[in-house]
């Protein structure tokens, strides 16, 4: 588990090696292919947040999702038809949305709260879900035992206030965020381990706390993914 971080570090610098390579073949007209026409397109961009996504080992289905859309607007150039792109850009997007949402669900809750939780009604309450797309809102957590928690934010946000819940052992709260942003409230002795993958947003801590407030008893565990997007984790 200690080396994924270097691996991952060592899977985006081959590919940005190989980028500045076809744009050095392209400059010195080395091969006859247009490298800088294929490379700097936003088309591109979603190949390879999504190929972020997959070897973040954070969202798999995102990644897929994301690598099959750039593929497919891709495509006309690729096959040589033509199509209109007004005309199927949004369809294509929704369908994606969609598909993230199904099988995020699936993925992301985690077997141990959610195979439980359909047979006692305590930890159902114990782990939130919370859905923002093309909106948002204010959600309370109160739960005593939080056990984690699901936050999906798509063109859409929400504040989860969590000032008056207590995090259980291993409490985990998977993070999706995408062309949106979140709110986390927490108080400002809770310890906040965060390992979420930015790619052209943030995830930050601003709260005012000092090391000697820290209480270990009380600790989140943060994890997930933004893209085009942000996260914030305040005291008020």
């Amino acid at each position: 588990m200690k080396e994924q971080p270097t691996n991952r570090s060592a899977i985006v610098g081959v590919l940005l090696i190989l980028a500045g390579a076809l744009i050095f073949f392209d400059l010195f007209n080395i091969f006859s292919f247009p490298f800088r026409y294929y490379i700097f397109s936003w088309k591109t961009l979603l190949i390879a947040i999504g190929i972020v996504a997959l070897i973040s080992n954070h969202n798999k289905v995102v990644g897929v999702v994301l690598i099959a859309l750039g593929f497919v607007f891709w495509s006309p150039q690729i096959l040589d038809y033509h199509y209109s792109f007004s005309n199927l850009f949004w369809p294509l997007v929704f369908i994606g949305i969609g598909i993230i949402l199904i099988f995020n669900r699936r993925t992301v809750c985690p077997s141990r709260i959610c195979g439980e939780r359909s047979t006692d009604e305590n930890i159902s309450n114990d782990f939130f879900e919370d859905l923002a797309v093309f909106g948002g809102g204010t959600r309370n957590v109160v739960s005593k035992n939080l056990k984690g928690g699901q936050i999906t934010a798509i063109f859409g946000g929400s504040d989860i206030v969590l000032k008056e819940a207590q995090p259980a052992p291993n409490c985990i709260i998977d993070v999706f965020v995408l062309f949106g942003g979140t709110k986390l409230i927490v108080p400002d002795d809770w310890v906040i381990k965060s390992n979420v993958v930015s790619i052209f947003g943030g995830f930050n801590d601003k709260r005012n706390i000092a090391s000697q407030q820290s209480d270990t008893n009380k600790v989140i565990n943060l994890k997930g993914l933004v893209i085009f997007g942000g996260g914030e984790i305040k005291s008020y």
